[in-house]
């Protein structure tokens, strides 16, 4: 029988080891001399993906160093494993360039380190944490600005507010007629007053910084578990609840709010000293629905209240004689009929009593409805919902839909030149570009 002798077919890895010289007298031995003079006739520029090769054949020797020598094997692996657990975690975040600016100093610090101890390039470190050349040296020695509350840069980072706008929000924090007043109110009354025009969390984010205190609201009584629920246009649902105020000299008042769920605009309002009954509330929706022509809707009207007793007798039989062409429904929340709240009601008082008249209370019966008086045409007039983006109550009860892109055009045009202000920047004494 003839034998046949097959040739070696060797690993591409070996001979990158052979080039290198990384393998032993006794590996290169076991290696025929004529593979070996072929080997050494390699030109790699003749070879085809020469040009996608090129960066890893140049930096091979420190690939053999790392590969060799225990002590740099040690830090690599270490770095990598760090490395792999970072850049995990960065590709999670949907924020990480913000990550990234929060943490600069850290990474800065940590790149550096690496370099020095591994003895490796800026660059190399860098790809470990994800991050260019450029940015490690412009975070490494960051300039901090005396002339912004957060130490930025207006030419350097020309996306954030110009100066002139942050002092105007400073102003609008800082002003005593605003103190206890929602950010959101404050918010889009500057920006429909073109006062500012910045997103609603950057003019949060400065507003925190200058010291807005949030109005702590009276807590209600409740499981917690209370469900809200919105309606679908104006006067849908009606809410109405009786809360007491005290008054310096004359005592207690009982006062009762008529609310629209959809607009959240107040509708009118009753104060009585004595007792309530079923005929104070009937009255103040008698007046409610004169006022409003709710008698001749031709949608169905819901009244949503808690199970007191003020809220039955004279005030159910009322709404069951109505004759006119809308269908009026009175209804008592949490039931296991109905398992939606009446919280629409309880924040109108929280809001009276901390946010409006700021925990004091009004001299007598005369200032007390001079108060309310106020207090409505605040609301309804001055205050603005969240919900709303940029409409007042009575802008949404009179029709008006609300419209979350609203000012999206405004703030695009606002950023653009923003830009060019910050750019062009010249109070900063920081030579920064």
């Amino acid at each position: 029988m003839q034998n046949y002798h097959s040739k070696n077919r060797y690993h591409p890895m070996i001979i990158m080891m052979y080039h290198s010289k990384m393998l032993s007298f006794e590996e290169i031995s076991r290696i025929p001399r004529t593979t070996r003079n072929n080997w050494n006739k390699f030109a790699h520029s003749d070879y085809f993906g020469y040009e996608m090769a090129q960066d890893y054949i140049v930096d091979f020797d420190y690939i053999k160093d790392v590969l060799t020598k225990k002590h740099l094997n040690r830090a690599m692996k270490f770095a990598c494993s760090l490395s792999y657990g970072y850049s995990d975690l960065i590709g999670k975040l949907e924020q990480n360039k913000k990550l990234l600016r929060e943490h600069a100093g850290n990474i800065t610090f940590s790149i550096k380190r690496i370099t020095r101890l591994g003895k490796i390039k800026i660059t190399d470190a860098c790809k470990i944490f994800g991050v260019s050349k450029d940015w490690y040296y412009t975070h490494r020695n960051p300039r901090i600005c005396s002339l912004n509350p957060f130490g930025k840069c207006f030419k350097q980072y020309p996306n954030q507010l110009t100066q002139k706008e942050i002092k105007t929000i400073e102003n609008i924090i800082k002003a005593p007629e605003n103190q206890g007043k929602p950010k959101t109110t404050l918010y889009y009354r500057a920006i429909n007053q073109k006062v500012i025009i910045c997103g609603r969390s950057t003019f949060s984010k400065y507003a925190n910084f200058f010291g807005y205190k949030r109005v702590r609201k009276v807590k209600h009584k409740g499981d917690g578990k209370s469900k809200s629920f919105r309606a679908s246009r104006p006067f849908e649902w009606l809410h109405v609840d009786v809360t007491f105020i005290q008054t310096q000299l004359d005592g207690i008042q009982k006062v009762a709010f008529v609310k629209d769920n959809f607009s959240k605009a107040l509708l009118h309002y009753k104060s009585i000293a004595d007792k309530v009954n079923g005929d104070f509330i009937k009255e103040l929706f008698e007046e409610t629905f004169e006022k409003y022509k709710l008698y001749d809707a031709s949608k169905p009207i819901n009244i949503l209240s808690d199970g007191g007793p003020e809220n039955k007798g004279v005030f159910l039989e009322w709404v069951n004689q109505i004759t006119a062409p809308p269908l009026v429904t009175k209804i008592t929340a949490n039931t296991p009929d109905f398992p939606y709240s009446n919280n629409m009601s309880e924040s109108t008082h929280s809001i009276y009593k901390t946010e409006f008249m700021k925990s004091k209370f009004s001299l007598n019966i005369h200032q007390h409805y001079r108060d309310l008086d106020q207090f409505m045409f605040y609301y309804n007039y001055e205050r603005y919902p969240c919900e709303h983006y940029g409409l007042i109550p009575i802008d949404v009860l009179n029709g008006e839909i609300p419209n979350k892109a609203k000012y999206k055009e405004p703030i695009k045009e606002a950023r653009i030149k923003r830009l060019e202000k910050n750019k062009e920047f010249n109070q900063c004494l920081l030579q920064c570009i």
